[in-house]
């Protein structure tokens, strides 16, 4: 992580140990969590295993309590039938009907049956609420009974609703055309064992269930239980889970028929409702009092099947808008194969057969067209597919006996070798073993055949074929009744069309008759996946399965199924890991604090060493004290610093012994460049710090409070002293210590002397000259000479008086400079021989015939020099100063006629720009924060207090104190220095009465220049630096009494 800056962020200790304490506590909470997750959903899934396996063992319990005790019952009642007729009345054998339903609550109904017809039934309304609600019975009423008999037309069902004492609370009868005798466990029923249907829709109640039947002599006893008391059993709640869980329950038989489910099948398509034909008079007396019966095979998806017994498919609900549009009551009967229905059709037990391919006349009456099917064919995957029946040979091929598929085939294949197969599931058995070739039946039949695990090597395909069209078929008797329902089936709707064809007419499509999992199948097949949770993938998704075997009393298998989403095993990991987490986060808020307060060992002693290492930053290093810590780390931490605090503060001492010496080195330097000078740089610190120590000490007046805080202060200004002048290394020697007016790099005095000596020369000669022509008289010649002369000698003088600077320069006085000035004199060589490159290149071009005349003194243009550069001074370093045009000017009458000194105006400023140079070397310098007025004070000793200085023009508010010491120890050792060529030493006396009068003048502190005096520092540094000679008295009084303190 790093800053705006690009720098990595910085965190505090305390940051970093809390954080790595939370961090480490969440590593461990979460590593705690991780597992507790892992473990977790394997207990999870253990605790779902030992609820399913206690629900499969509570399902099987139930399955074999349901078979003991219906096995029981129904051999117990068989004594009752076989000695009804002569020992016991109705009355009796409803007593002991009801006594067995009491004594077995799960128990649908008991009843019983003989040859003649007869059927009587006891049944049970509190077996399920289904009961009770499909049967339409009231909170009072507890009992039904069924009493059935009559033959033809007079046969009626008598039905009377009993309170629980028994007692009649109302009943009402009815025409029936059920007959006992027609029912599955009336037929199959034995007197040697209890015979256990498949699931099937029960007659009256119009619900799934199983009945348990055994015959006697002449008669049947049965035992019904509705399959919901099952579905119960299995339901997301008993599982123990919840219902919006995506739980799936399922018992089913070992051909995969699913007898109980915890789930309803739904479909997302709903039927548009019928409205009631208009009937004629003749059509509805066809429809009163008659109850139809319907065939309902058990496995022919998607067109005809029960789902646990309870009619299903496509015709099933074209039949039932027929019965909308026409009023007509259908009672479906199932459980029997279509061969078994057909036959039961030719006997007449049976109404309608349906649905029936093509068109067996000697079936009855056909009504239009139900649907159209497209005719396939299934076989091994090792076969070839082909597209045509043709193609076949003698290859032997299924059919599914029954409903016109074989003579269907045969009118239009003669040669088809056909093998009819009792029913669906029989003919894919065959196929799967082999006993036939290839199986043909309807193409969506086939798509729900093949979802079977068994058959995941069979490949199916469509056959180049007729359309199949099915109808049904009705007596000829019926003939009306066929018409009425041909009309119903043209009054079917568009609407009604397309929501048939989207409810049951897309290929692999649930329709609840079989498990629709194929994953379930296969674990049924692998016995290592039985009783264990078994994760699998179902359409995408993640799931688990458990299975197991159910065996009841009567040896048959069926198969418990639970499919559970990964989710539920997760979810429930989840909300116990939520809890842990929510208590996991609540107890490290709690502990924040303390994760806080551990790092307080480690940062007390690492912030106490942090603050010792700002007395290192401040170089106060002999206040640092050791940090006393039991942290062996942090104790060799302040050992450490300790230890480079020593060698620091060696190290420095030896850095500023090398920087002083370097300064000093600078300062002698300047001093060595001039002989003249020599010493200034090193007195100047002395004058300097002899005053500072003395207004230290002063405890009254305007100094009382001045201290330097520190010694790194008090260097400072010693440095500061020291490098006051440094600036004059840049200055160039002559102008330094020039001493006379015409001085350049020498005395051009000389010069002048010269051509006055050429004057005197000429003079002679002409005194000469004139005497041998005779012009003047030896006398008059000689004293006229005599008298030049003694002109030149006392012009000479008063110029060479004129360049020793000493005296003022009054007007009348540079006026004669002029005059002597315009005396010519005859140069006969050329000036422009034997000059150096620069002198060359400042000197002019001349194309004068020699001899010429020149004057005696001269501003001539090579006598000016320019500025090689121009002067610039940065802002920040605020100087205030008047530049000159000319960088020098050598001018002979412009330097004789300076009024005050030898300086011209360019000389002085040259002088002066020592400052600026010593302004821009010492800012420079990376001076440390300790030494930061170095250049501050080095370059203020030329300020006044009136602003008139150089080179800021500050004033006395802007001047500090060591400044204005700086001031006076530059000025009194510049007036007593003996060394300087331009003037001589004064004596203690006149330099100070000379500074007072510039203090007067507020050139320097008048409060400062009384120190120096009363304390006596120009006396002592007088005794220590100057000659005796030079030290005389000096009466302070008169300048103490002068001015008040």
């Amino acid at each position: 992580m790093k800053t705006k800056s690009g720098t990595p962020r910085k965190f505090s200790i305390k940051f970093t140990v809390g954080s790595l304490f939370v961090i480490a506590t969440a590593v461990t909470a979460l590593l705690g969590l991780g597992m507790q997750y892992y473990f977790g959903k394997q207990m999870s899934e253990e605790h779902i295993l030992t609820h399913l396996t206690m629900t499969a063992k509570d399902v099987s319990n139930h399955i074999h309590q349901i078979d003991a005790s219906a096995t029981s019952s129904a051999g117990i009642l068989r004594s009752v039938a076989d000695f009804s007729d002569t020992q016991f009345s109705v009355d009796e054998i409803q007593r002991v009907f009801v006594q067995a339903l009491i004594d077995n609550p799960v128990f649908y109904s008991i009843y019983f049956a003989n040859n003649n017809e007869y059927f009587f039934q006891v049944i049970n309304l509190e077996s399920s609420p289904e009961v009770r609600r499909r049967i339409g019975a009231t909170s009072n009423e507890r009992w039904v009974i069924i009493t059935i008999k009559g033959d033809g037309e007079e046969r009626m069902r008598q039905t009377k609703y009993y309170s629980e004492s028994l007692e009649v609370v109302r009943q009402t009868e009815q025409k029936s055309n059920f007959y006992p005798t027609r029912r599955p466990w009336f037929a199959s029923a034995s007197r040697d064992s209890v015979y256990k249907t498949d699931p099937y829709l029960f007659q009256h109640l119009k619900i799934t269930g199983q009945s348990y039947s055994v015959r006697s002599k002449g008669a049947v006893i049965g035992v019904d239980t509705v399959l919901s008391s099952l579905s119960e059993k299995i339901s997301a709640t008993e599982l123990g889970m919840k219902k919006d869980d995506g739980v799936e329950a399922f018992i089913f038989n070992n051909r995969g028929e699913v007898v109980a489910s915890s789930i309803n099948v739904f479909h997302e398509v709903d039927i548009p409702d019928s409205s009631l034909l208009v009937l004629s008079e003749q059509q509805k007396a066809l429809l009163d009092d008659r109850e139809f019966v319907v065939s309902n095979q058990n496995d022919w998806g998607p067109y005809d099947y029960t789902q646990s017994g309870e009619p299903s498919g496509y015709v099933v609900d074209v039949l039932n808008l027929i019965s909308q549009k026409t009023g007509m009551r259908l009672e479906f009967v199932n459980g029997f194969s279509s061969r078994e229905l057909e036959k039961k059709y030719r006997r007449g037990e049976i109404d309608i057969l349906q649905p029936v391919l093509g068109t067996p006349t000697e079936l009855g009456i056909k009504s239009d067209t139900l649907f159209i099917g497209q005719l396939a064919i299934a076989t091994k995957t090792t076969n070839p597919m082909p597209t045509s029946l043709r193609e076949l040979g003698d290859e032997s091929v299924g059919v599914v006996a029954g409903f016109g598929m074989k003579e269907w085939l045969l009118e239009r294949y003669p040669s088809l070798n056909i093998v009819e197969q009792p029913n669906l599931d029989l003919a894919k058995r065959a196929l799967h073993m082999g006993d036939i070739q290839y199986l043909v039946d309807s193409y969506l039949t086939m798509v729900e055949m093949k979802r079977l695990v068994k058959l995941t090597n069979v490949h199916v395909g469509l056959l180049n074929a007729p359309p199949l069209e099915f109808s049904l078929f009705m007596k000829e008797k019926d003939k009306d009744v066929v018409e009425l329902t041909n009309q119903a089936i043209t009054a079917i709707s568009p609407e009604q069309k397309v929501a048939l064809q989207e409810k049951w007419l897309k290929p692999h499509q649930w329709r609840g008759s079989f498990v629709p999992y194929p994953e379930v199948y296969e674990a049924v097949i692998q016995k290592d996946k039985h009783d264990t949770m078994n994760k699998v993938t179902i359409d995408g998704e993640s799931r688990f399965l458990y299975i197991t075997k159910l065996y009841s009393t009567r040896g048959t298998i069926d198969y418990f199924a639970v499919i559970v989403s990964g989710q539920v095993v997760t979810d429930a990991v989840t909300s116990r890991l939520s809890k842990a987490i929510a208590i996991t986060a609540f107890a490290m808020m709690i502990l924040f604090p303390l994760a806080w307060r551990v790092g307080s060992p480690i940062v007390r002693p690492i912030v106490a060493l942090r603050k010792e290492t700002i007395k290192i930053k401040d170089r106060q290093f002999d206040k640092l004290v050791p940090i006393e810590t039991r942290i062996k780390e942090v104790s060799d931490l302040s050992d450490s610093v300790t230890e480079m605090t020593q060698e620091i503060q060696h190290h420095e001492q030896q850095q500023e012994e090398f920087v002083e010496a370097f300064i000093r080195l600078i300062a002698q330097a300047i001093d060595d460049k001039s002989p003249y000078t020599a010493g200034h740089c090193n007195r100047v610190p002395e004058i300097g710090l002899m005053l500072a120590e003395a207004v230290e000490k002063c405890d009254t007046g305007k100094f009382k409070d001045f201290k330097f805080n520190n010694d790194d202060e008090r260097r400072e200004f010693r440095i500061a002293a020291w490098l006051h002048d440094c600036g004059k290394i840049t200055t160039p020697e002559h102008i330094v210590d020039k001493g006379t007016k015409l001085e350049a790099n020498y005395n051009r005095i000389n010069e002048i002397r010269t051509r006055f000596e050429v004057l005197r020369r000429d003079a002679e000669v002409e005194m000469w000259k004139s005497i041998s022509t005779g012009e003047l008289s030896k006398e008059e010649a000689q004293a006229k000479f005599a008298q030049r002369v003694a002109q030149l000698d006392e012009d000479f003088r008063f110029v060479a008086n004129a360049n020793v600077g000493g005296e003022f320069m009054s007007d009348d006085k540079i006026e004669r400079i002029k005059q002597i000035a315009q005396q010519t004199w005859l140069r006969h060589y050329d000036d422009h021989l034997g000059l150096s490159p620069f002198e060359e290149m400042i000197k002019p071009k001349s194309d004068v015939t020699l001899p010429v005349v020149e004057n005696l003194l001269a501003d001539k243009p090579d006598h000016i020099i320019e500025r090689v550069r121009p002067m610039e001074c940065a802002p920040e370093h605020g100087i205030k100063v008047q530049v000159p045009e000319h960088q020098y000017n050598l001018g002979e009458v412009y330097n004789l006629t300076i009024s005050r000194g030898t300086l011209t105006p360019e000389d002085r400023f040259k002088i002066n720009e020592h400052m600026i140079s010593g302004i821009k070397m010492l800012g420079a310098l990376p001076f440390p924060p300790e030494l930061s007025n170095v250049p501050r004070y080095a370059s203020t000793h030329h300020e006044t207090l009136k602003g008139t200085g150089y080179p800021r023009r500050l004033s006395a508010e802007d001047l500090s104190t060591p400044e204005r010491i700086l001031v006076i120890a530059d000025i009194f050792e510049a007036l007593t220095a003996g060394d300087r060529p331009y003037k001589k030493a004064k004596p203690v006396s006149v330099a100070v009465d000379i500074m007072y009068k510039m203090a007067l003048d507020e050139h320097l502190d008048m409060d400062l220049f009384l120190l120096f005096l009363e304390s006596g520092v120009y006396r002592d540094y007088a005794n220590k630096f100057m000659p005796a000679e030079q030290v005389d008295e000096v009466d302070i009084e008169k300048y103490l009494k002068s001015e008040p303190r």
